[in-house]
């Protein structure tokens, strides 16, 4: 791979249909959404047999994120690992509500060895945009999987559910086994392991598919602990998974990426431009704006983002392998 195809990486956003969807994307961000769609969600960032990422900018152009992975190798990952299968180890989304999403269950590493075809899925979700949005996460205190049951049965469920209210700029880890639904009114960055497994609990009678048998086994019963793990600071969760930070820069001051590591961008605001740079032999400079989500390859060296304006964004790194 030669120096000149070491950048910034930007990819096209893979939309997805969802009943529960909306148009949010284009008042955040200026998106072109495909035409009467009703998009619930946008991959950002994906390599899964049922969504792949394409770069959109530079020398690489129109590769695919599998390939990319599999050809760069350490240059791209560092010291990370990529999956077994040989690709990209992180799914970046956004989430629009426009109603509410199913209550639903992700199976964590045990349940995902019990079923087929079932892969681990743990998540984390920063409110990007909020009208009076709210989730439903974890279980009401001394809820049983007897009681769970019956609540499903009897469409009681919501009460046995505990809701949170949220604002712009509030953050929820949401680990594997937890039972969950993002409401109506939100706009979230989702940060997760690379999987499309889920169980609806309940559908509020829409009509879709639900899994019961599939969800109990999946649900953890015992109480959850609501504190991110490794939160300090701008560092807002630290999972054997990755990383997410919230960086927010005043105008003009820049900020250097860790050296080393394949950095994840998901800009949130910005007015203006923001650009990344970096020395060396070449020294592209990548324009981005609020909305978009980039991926800096580990041996992109000396990089650093700078916007006139000051900009926010989530910075997800991904561990590193003994």
């Amino acid at each position: 791979m030669s120096v000149s195809q070491i950048y910034p990486y930007r990819f096209d956003p893979i939309y997805i249909e969802k009943i529960w969807g909306g148009r949010n994307l284009e008042r955040l961000f200026g998106r072109e959404l495909p035409a009467g769609a009703s998009i619930g969600e946008s991959w950002e960032l994906a390599d899964l047999d049922v969504g792949t990422s394409v770069v959109s900018n530079g020398p690489l152009a129109g590769t695919n994120l599998t390939d990319l992975t599999r050809t760069l190798g350490p240059e791209l990952l560092g010291r990370a690992k990529p999956l077994d299968n040989g690709r990209f180890p992180l799914l970046l989304k956004l989430l629009d509500a426009n109603d509410i999403l199913s209550l639903q269950v992700h199976p964590d590493a045990e349940a995902s060895q019990e079923i087929r075809g079932a892969a681990l899925k743990t998540e984390c979700w920063y409110v990007v945009d909020s009208r009076d949005g709210y989730i439903y996460k974890g279980l009401a205190p001394g809820v049983g999987p007897e009681q769970f049951r019956e609540g499903i049965e009897n469409d009681t469920v919501e009460k046995l559910v505990k809701r949170c209210d949220l604002a712009a700029g509030d953050f929820h880890y949401l680990p594997a086994g937890t039972v969950h639904a993002v409401g109506p009114g939100l706009v979230v960055a989702e940060v997760q392991t690379p999987s499309d497994t889920t169980y609806r609990v309940t559908d509020w009678g829409r009509g879709r598919e639900i899994h019961i048998d599939r969800s109990m086994q999946c649900i953890h019963f015992a109480p959850a602990d609501d504190v991110s793990p490794g939160a300090d600071g701008d560092t807002l969760l630290v999972t054997e998974f990755f990383t997410v930070a919230h960086r927010v820069l005043k105008p003009g001051e820049a900020y250097a990426t860790p050296p080393g590591k394949c950095v994840a961008i998901m800009l949130l605001s910005g007015e203006g431009d923001i650009e990344f740079q970096h020395s060396g032999p070449v020294a592209p400079v990548t324009v981005a704006a609020a909305g978009d989500t980039l991926v800096l390859p580990a041996s992109l060296s000396d990089g650093s983002i700078r916007n006139t304006n000051g900009c926010s964004f989530l910075e997800i790194t991904l561990p590193e392998s003994a």
